[in-house]
Formats: structure tokens, C-alpha cells, sequence
């Protein structure tokens, strides 16, 4: 496996070079009245007894392909190709406690929808229907978590942290390998947003989360990432398109002691919200692949085949 230090390296030299590329050019605050959400997480601390709800739709799907290596000619060649689907529907609400609004706790709940299909050019809807001749839907609430979300410094209200932990919910050990629910997840966020000129934003998004070690796996995973996005006001407020990119990394522990890669993605996307006020907001984001690795010989996904939606609601009052 190759190490993915320089990966890491380049992303971290361009995001600090957005940011200071974003003071130089403005040397303003972002608004905070104005930003929201642009991709299903919400920056904006709550005021004393507010409340926020957000309901995020997530479907991503795309072929697996397994590879069977012919030992007789030193080739491979594909033995057969699945489709995988999943759709993570994740409900998160919110409550002011600080009269300063400069923190808030939230509670989160994710149910998921897994699907292994027989029929790679099956549709990725299938995922919404029960058992067939090629496969079958998994489905069930799969983690529960709290989320603490805070503005640290006062003088700078775009920079907003969050620290997150989920608790895995399925119990039955089939159900919980589908559903990805296997382990207790920590997690660590910043969000960082800096405006332009009236109509143009810069969004910053980076995330650290650690899958936790336990009997059904005895290694701890991290899953680092980083994503910028170029937000457009496009008619008076109400109409924001956002352009974007994100780097994930799967990390754990190899034989030697340090952190080895076992796959990685590099995604474009592009997304539109609806805000016809601040107090509610529509959103829906795709997603595409620029690198989409498995780490994997025997098992490959099909970047042409590639998929992901969502389709968010924000209320907030």
C-alpha cells in the first residue's frame, strides 16, 4: 500500500492557501446570517433556546467489480461484477444552551439501507425495494449520536468546530456488518467559510473520524477528510449554487506500527440550495469521481459507474 502522506500534505497546502488567499482578497468577515448549510452540515452556533432540524437523504451507488486472478497465464481477468447501493437517511436536532451563542448540543440518528445486487446494471433504486433473485436490501437504524458544536473565538464567527460520537445501534452481527454498524465512531470537525464580495463565499470543510477497535475488528480506523466549495449567490439570497471538491482517506495500522492506506476517493460535486428564508432550506448535492480506489485487487470499484445524491431539508427557529 502506498502512504498516503502526500495526499494528506498537498490537500492541507491548498486548504491553508485558500484561507489566506481568501483574507488577502477580502479582509472581511463571511456573514453568518446568510450561510447555512451546503452539504447537509450546518456552521451556525444556536442562540439561547433555539432550535435547528436538519433531514439529509444520502444515496450512493456504484459497481463492484471482483477480480480473479488466472495463475496459468499470469493475468486477471473479471470473474463477475455487483452493484453496491446504500442510502443513508440521517436526522440530526439541535438546542441553543448558551446564552452568548457560542455552543449548542445536538442529537443525531442515521437509519440505513444497504444493497449487494447480483445485476450490476440493476437501477440504484433497487436499494428502496426488499429481496429479489439478485440480492436483498439490509435496512435498520443503524447508529445513534450527540454533536457538540461551538465557536471558540468570538472575533472570528466562520470558524465553528464540532465534535461528534455515534454509537452503533443494529444488533443482529449480519445486520450490523451491512449496515456498516459495527463500531462506536468518534469524531472531530472544523468548518470555516469566508466571503468574497456580496454574491461569493469560499466553504471549508475538514473532518477527522475513528472507527474505534473492538471484538468484531482489532484495528481502529480513521477516516480523514477535507472538502472546499465555491458558494455563488445566484438570485437575491434565496438561490446558492456550490461547486466543490473532497479528498477521503481510509487509514489503519499496518504490521510496522504506522498508519497504511486501504482506499481513498477524490470527488467533485456540485450542489444547489433553495433558502427563501434563513429559517429553512432546501438542498441537493451530486457527487463524481475523480479517483475512486478500493485498495483492493480482488475488489474494484467502477468509477464509470459511480453515483451519489443528496437531498436535504434545514429548519431552524
Amino acid at each position: 500500500m502506498n502512504p498516503p502522506a502526500p495526499c494528506l500534505r498537498f490537500f492541507s497546502v491548498l486548504v491553508c492557501c485558500l484561507f489566506f488567499y481568501t483574507n488577502l482578497l477580502t479582509g472581511q468577515p463571511g456573514r453568518a446570517d446568510k450561510i447555512t448549510f451546503y452539504t447537509g452540515i450546518s456552521p451556525v452556533i444556536l442562540k439561547k433556546d433555539a432550535v435547528e432540524a436538519t433531514f439529509n437523504n444520502s444515496l450512493t451507488s456504484f459497481w463492484v467489480a471482483v477480480n480473479e486472478y488466472l495463475p496459468a497465464y499470469n493475468a486477471s481477468r473479471v470473474a463477475n461484477r455487483y452493484r453496491f447501493s446504500r442510502l443513508e437517511q440521517l436526522a440530526r436536532v439541535s438546542y441553543g444552551f448558551s446564552p452568548g451563542g457560542r455552543w449548542d448540543l445536538g442529537a443525531e440518528f442515521r437509519y440505513t439501507h444497504s444493497r449487494l445486487d447480483d445485476e450490476a446494471r440493476s437501477s440504484p433504486f433497487r436499494v428502496f425495494e426488499g429481496e429479489s433473485g439478485s440480492g436483498d436490501t439490509f435496512r435498520g437504524l443503524s447508529y445513534l449520536g450527540l454533536r457538540f458544536r461551538a465557536a471558540p473565538f468570538e472575533t472570528l464567527p466562520e470558524l465553528s468546530l464540532q465534535a461528534t460520537v455515534h454509537y452503533p445501534f443494529a444488533r443482529q452481527e449480519e445486520l450490523r456488518l451491512r449496515l456498516g454498524a459495527q463500531r462506536t465512531q468518534l469524531g472531530a470537525m472544523a468548518t470555516f467559510y469566508r466571503q468574497f464580495n456580496a454574491s461569493t463565499y469560499l466553504f471549508l470543510q475538514g473532518e477527522w473520524r475513528a472507527h474505534l477497535k473492538n471484538d468484531e475488528n482489532p484495528f481502529t480506523t480513521h477516516t480523514p477528510s477535507a472538502s472546499g466549495f465555491l458558494v455563488l449567490d445566484l438570485w437575491d439570497g434565496q438561490w446558492y449554487l456550490f461547486p466543490g471538491l473532497t479528498y477521503g482517506v481510509a487509514l489503519q495500522k499496518s504490521a510496522g506500527g504506522s498508519l497504511a492506506r486501504l482506499n481513498h476517493q477524490f470527488l467533485g460535486s456540485l450542489g444547489l440550495l433553495f433558502q427563501p428564508d434563513v429559517r429553512y432550506g432546501i438542498l441537493f448535492n451530486t457527487q463524481f469521481p475523480f479517483i475512486l480506489d478500493s485498495g483492493s485487487f480482488y475488489t474494484e470499484w467502477v468509477p464509470e459507474s459511480y453515483s451519489s445524491f443528496t437531498l436535504g431539508i434545514r429548519l431552524w427557529y
